[in-house]
């Protein structure tokens, strides 16, 4: 992940399949409110209140709006 240029863990900013940026918690090779599917995970989207495959974003593919906006829409800390 590193060398693609996304964090390793911590806080990401992911992107739902409906287009839905928000926080989550992401640690690599565990996953308490989602289900691990390789690179992508299936968990709840806060934003729209579904559930979906999220994928990681890259900081520098979003703007400073969509980065503000992420970080203020944060899923669940504890399942």
């Amino acid at each position: 992940m590193k060398l693609r240029g996304y964090p390793i863990a911590g806080n990401l900013v992911v992107r739902c399949r409906r287009g839905h940026l928000f926080t989550t918690i992401w640690i690599p090779g565990a996953s308490l409110k989602a289900i691990r599917l390789g690179w992508w995970r299936f968990q709840r989207c806060p934003v729209g209140g579904h559930w979906s495959i999220v994928a990681p974003v890259r900081r520098s593919e979003l703007s400073a709006g969509e980065r503000r906006e992420a970080l203020r829409r944060r899923d669940v800390r504890v399942p």
